[in-house]
C-alpha cells in the first residue's frame, strides 16, 4: 500500500489517485489472477473479503488475512486509523488481522511446541529450512514464530504483544536474545533458532512500540503536508 500512497502524495511525478482502485486495490481479472496465485484460494482474490474468521470480520484480505507483515511495513509511518477507503478503515482491518492471527496460534491446529497466548505471530521470517512467510493457515504454518509478528503489532494488539515479548525474554532470551535484540525466529518443535538478527524485521518493533507508547513516529510523518494532500486526493477518488 506505501508505494501507492507515496507515489499519489509525490508533489513533483504524482500518480493519479484513482491507480489505488485500479492498481493496489484492483479488481479485475489480473488482480484477481494475481492474488488467487499468491494466496492459493478465492478468498479475498476481489481485495475484499467479507468473510469472518474466529469470529472476526475480516473487510480486505487473502486468506484470512495473511502474514503480519502486512499490518506493519505500509503503516510504521502512514497512520492507519487515518486510511479509510472504500473497503475499509485499515487500523481496524489490520487490528482484525492481528487478531485472527492471535486466535489461531491459541488453537493451534497443527499442535506445535510453544504456541499459545504469549507466544504466536505468524509473518515472514527465516526458518530452519529457508525464508519463508507464514500465516494462520495449517497448510502455510510451518511451527516457526517470529518475534516481529506480535511484537510489531503492539498497536493493534497491546496486551497480547506484551505477553508475547514478555515471554520470548524472560523465558527463551537464553537462546532468542542477544546484542542486536530478538533474533529473527525461532521453531520449538524442530528444536531450532535462528542465528540472524534480520532488520527488516527488527525496525517495525521499535518503530511499531513507539507508535503503540506515544505516537511519536506517525504524528511526525502524518504532520508533511504532501501526505496530507494525498490522503486527500485518496479521500476523493474514493467518492468517484
Amino acid at each position: 500500500m506505501i508505494v501507492y500512497l507515496l507515489a499519489i502524495a509525490s508533489p513533483t511525478h504524482a500518480v493519479p489517485a484513482e491507480m489505488y482502485y485500479t492498481g493496489f486495490a484492483g479488481q479485475d481479472k489480473r488482480a484477481q489472477d494475481y492474488r488467487k496465485n499468491w494466496g492459493g484460494s478465492e478468498q479475498g482474490s476481489r481485495y475484499t473479503n467479507g468473510d469472518s474468521y474466529f469470529g472476526i470480520k475480516l473487510d480486505v484480505g487473502v486468506n484470512n488475512g495473511g502474514p503480519l507483515f502486512f499490518t506493519h511495513y505500509s503503516y510504521m509511518g502512514y497512520d492507519p486509523h487515518f486510511i479509510t477507503d472504500q473497503y475499509t478503515n485499515y487500523f481496524t482491518n489490520n487490528q482484525n488481522i492481528a487478531k485472527i492471527n492471535y486466535k489461531y496460534c491459541v488453537a493451534n491446529p497443527n499442535h506445535y511446541k510453544g504456541y499459545g497466548e504469549d507466544a504466536w505471530g505468524l509473518t515472514a521470517s527465516d526458518g530452519p529450512y529457508d525464508y519463508s512467510a507464514d500465516e494462520p493457515l495449517p497448510g502455510r504454518d510451518a511451527g516457526k514464530l517470529a518475534p516481529t509478528g506480535a511484537i510489531s503489532s503492539f498497536p493493534y494488539t497491546p496486551e497480547e504483544s506484551m505477553k508475547a515479548l514478555r515471554n520470548y525474554y524472560y523465558n527463551y532470551g537464553s537462546f532468542l536474545w542477544g546484542e542486536y535484540g530478538f533474533k529473527d525466529a525461532f521453531n520449538l518443535t524442530d528444536n531450532w533458532c535462528s542465528e540472524i538478527y534480520m532488520g527488516l524485521n527488527q525496525a517495525p518493533m521499535v518503530v511499531m512500540i513507539e507508535n503503540y507508547r506515544t505516537g511519536l513516529i506517525w504524528k511526525l510523518f502524518m504532520q508533511n503536508e504532501e501526505i496530507r494532500e494525498g490522503m486527500k486526493k485518496l479521500e476523493e477518488a474514493g467518492k468517484d
